[in-house]
C-alpha cells in the first residue's frame, strides 16, 4: 500500500480517526433521513427526490420543511421532533461542515485544529468530541419525525427523545 504523505496524522490516534469517522457517518444518516422526511412531506418518488431532494443543501432542506411545516401542520409528534432537530442542527451544521471540509494544522499555542479557511473558522478535537451527545439526539429526533411522518416500517417504533442535552460550553458560538 502506497503510504500516507500528511504529516497531521499523527496528531490522531487511532481512537480519534474512529470518532471522527463515527461522527461524521452519524451526521451523514441524520441529514439523509431529513432529506426523506421533506420527501415524504412532498409526496415524492425515490427517483424525484434524487433529483429534487437529495441535491439540496441541509440549510435548504430544514427551510422548506420549516416552510411546509406552516403551510400543512405536521402531526403534533413530527412537529416537535423537528423543533428539536433543528435546533441541534444549528449547532451541528458548524462542526460537521468545518470537520468535514477542514485542514487539519497546530494552532498558536501548538495544539491540533480542524480548520475550514473559507468560514474562518476551527474546532479543536475535543470540541468536536463534545458534539458526539448532541449529534446522537439529533439522529433520534430525526427518525422520531420520520416515524411520525409515516414510517416505512410499521412495526418499528423508535424509542422516545431523549431529554433535551446542552450545548456543550465550547460549542457555543
Amino acid at each position: 500500500m502506497i503510504q500516507s504523505p500528511f504529516r497531521f496524522e499523527q496528531n490522531l490516534t487511532p481512537d480519534d480517526f474512529q470518532k471522527i469517522g463515527q461522527l461524521s457517518l452519524r451526521w451523514s444518516h441524520t441529514e439523509h433521513i431529513i432529506a426523506n422526511c421533506l420527501k415524504v412531506m412532498l409526496l415524492l418518488s425515490d427517483e424525484e427526490a434524487v433529483i429534487m431532494i437529495f441535491p439540496l443543501t441541509l440549510d435548504a432542506r430544514l427551510q422548506r420543511i420549516d416552510k411546509l411545516k406552516k403551510l400543512n401542520p405536521l402531526p403534533s409528534k413530527a412537529s416537535a421532533a423537528f423543533d428539536e432537530l433543528k435546533w441541534a442542527m444549528e449547532v451541528l451544521k458548524q462542526i460537521r461542515n468545518t470537520v468535514i471540509h477542514a485542514v487539519m494544522l497546530d494552532d498558536a499555542r501548538g495544539a491540533a485544529v480542524l480548520e475550514l479557511r473559507s468560514k474562518k473558522r476551527s474546532f479543536a478535537k475535543a470540541q468536536v468530541f463534545d458534539s458526539e451527545e448532541l449529534t446522537n439526539y439529533a439522529a433520534h429526533a430525526a427518525i422520531i419525525m420520520r416515524h411520525e411522518l409515516g414510517e416505512k416500517d410499521p412495526d418499528f417504533t423508535p424509542p422516545p427523545l431523549p431529554a433535551r442535552p446542552l450545548i456543550p460550553e465550547s460549542l457555543r458560538r
